[in-house]
């Protein structure tokens, strides 16, 4: 007679090869609109994701891995969607994993982590419009944009892949997910937010972070300081954008009541570049002085794109952002033998040359201030249909009981925060205010963090948890549980506060999160 121990060996042996049986034999998915031309799932005990800037590595994964090949009539398009589920120990929720510049998904980057904490997740490449901060071949056809591949960027292969996602989760469990979350930073977040407005029933929760909203503004506003920096043949050097940087830094650090070197009281934030003019400077072992159009550039920077009669046409960076930060940033120069020259943004210029000008070898560096007054306003006439991302009617989202998790860096180089912000307040001035629109969408801004984390500030730690906790139990977070490490290795808790309340010192050791109080004001 075969002993327990034999017994539990066989079980196991029939548990894995019915999970393997469930995985090869996913089938029959259908998606609205599109044809699928192949479905393949196969069992994988040992899978590795490395190390990315959302996630430490990941090793010993074990998943059923389907990736499903779909077309959309018309549009000449292949898209691959991929679908991760944890063989065993799912947590019966489903995520929606996005991308990030002009990337639709990650893929594994994204899937990886999802997976680890028990979801089954999904992810695209959209057809492939782009990858990273540059647009590919396939995106111009014939001088014109490829426009099946920018509505798969746009917003269609989100929904796509969260329909395959979803079916292929009730299959391999024979049950459906209970929940249905998004995540995704950056464009991500902007898909985030998509979701809401033209696909309201689609999640259940939603976390957004950093989110690209206003994309055509954005896309090209990334490319003001080049276009400062050519137009004004000025290029500063890294260590001279940090002086002034520092010296904002020190002015209005203790603003908020505890000097950390992180300017969180913006409000009442007032520095002036013009005041280090005469100032000397020491960078790469010589000594410089500041002077006025130096001090001209930088104000003109930080200020914000603005046309040619002086009228204000977007947001500019808030004071103290850095930079440089995991994504680069938006403004780049390099200085070799004592001199320095600005660089184009990799993702604007994309923006620019493919999608405004349909020519890859179109020559930014040329650029004048009304030639990119005019390309602002073409982006937004050419494409706030698609990638706009700003209509701020969230009711029938809020009437589907979905939740809406935003948060933003202060110090956001690359898509600054004041975007968000304006998203934020136009769906208050349609939704009833403030505390209406609370009910199903709140928002976060954290000092000193740079786009999708990093800078020297806050960053949340636990947003996708306390999501959960707000969309299964009711519980809506006033805070954001955040926390970086300061200058001397010590970790900081410091939590941020739903908009439009401030992070206020009440006392005590600043590096303890209870030290703190979220409050009108500083």
């Amino acid at each position: 007679m075969p002993s327990f121990i034999q017994y539990s060996l066989i079980l196991s042996l029939f548990s894995s090869l019915a999970n393997a049986l469930a995985c090869s034999s996913i089938s029959n998915i259908e998606v609205p609109g599109a044809h699928v031309l192949s479905i393949t799932g196969v069992e994988q005990t040992n899978v590795s994701v490395a190390a990315s800037v959302f996630s430490p590595p990941l090793s010993g994964l074990k998943i059923c891995d389907v990736t499903l090949i779909l077309t959309h009539p018309g549009a000449n398009d292949t898209v691959t969607v991929q679908v991760w589920l944890p063989i065993s120990g799912w947590n019966g929720r489903f995520q929606a994993t996005g991308g990030g510049g002009f990337s639709v998904g990650y893929g594994p980057p994204g899937l990886g982590p999802a997976v680890a904490a028990g979801y089954s997740a999904v992810s695209s490449d959209g057809g492939n419009f782009g990858a990273g901060f540059a647009l590919l071949p396939d995106a111009l056809v014939d001088g014109h944009v490829n426009q099946g591949l920018l509505v798969n960027y746009a917003y269609r292969s989100v929904h796509d892949m969260t329909v395959v996602g979803k079916a292929v989760t009730q299959q391999y469990y024979g049950e459906p997910a209970k929940y249905s979350y998004f995540t995704g930073c950056s464009n991500g977040g902007r898909e985030g937010i998509v979701s809401a407005m033209r696909y309201p029933g689609d999640f259940d929760g939603i976390l957004a972070s950093s989110p690209a909203v206003n994309e055509p503004k954005v896309g090209i506003s990334i490319q003001w300081p080049y276009v400062v920096m050519q137009n004004e043949k000025n290029a500063p050097s890294q260590c001279v954008f940090q002086a002034f940087i520092n010296a904002s830094i020190a002015l209005c650090d203790g603003l908020d009541g505890v000097e950390d070197g992180i300017i969180s009281n913006l409000e009442d934030c007032h520095f002036d570049p013009f005041t280090l003019v005469g100032k000397r400077v020491a960078c790469d072992g010589s000594t410089s002085i500041i002077d006025y159009a130096t001090a001209y550039v930088v104000s003109k920077i930080y200020g914000g794109p603005v046309a040619p009669n002086g009228a204000r046409v977007w947001n500019g960076l808030n004071t103290g952002t850095g930079f440089n930060g995991y994504w680069g940033g938006m403004i780049d120069v390099n200085t070799t033998n004592g001199i320095t020259v600005a660089a184009p943004e990799s993702l604007s210029e994309n923006y620019i040359t493919y999608l405004l000008e349909k020519d890859p070898a179109y020559d930014t560096s040329t650029i004048t201030y009304a030639e990119f007054t005019a390309l602002f306003y073409q982006g937004a006439v050419e494409y706030e249909p698609t990638i706009g991302s700003n209509n701020p009617d969230l009711s029938e989202f809020h009437m589907s009981g979905g939740k809406l998790l935003s948060w933003h860096g202060l110090a956001d180089n690359l898509v600054p925060s004041n975007s968000t912000l304006k998203y934020r307040q136009s769906v208050e001035a349609i939704l009833g205010g403030t505390d209406a629109v609370d009910e199903f969408y709140r928002l976060f801004f954290a000092p000193g963090v740079n786009h999708c984390g990093a800078g020297y500030g806050p960053v949340p730690i636990n947003g996708l948890e306390q999501l959960v906790e707000w969309v299964e139990k009711g519980v809506a977070p006033d805070t954001l549980e955040a926390q970086f490490v300061d200058v001397e290795g010590n970790v900081v808790n410091h939590d941020i506060c739903k908009y439009p309340l401030v992070s206020k010192y009440i006392g005590g050791n600043p590096k303890v999160a209870g030290s703190y109080v979220c409050a009108d004001s500083f």
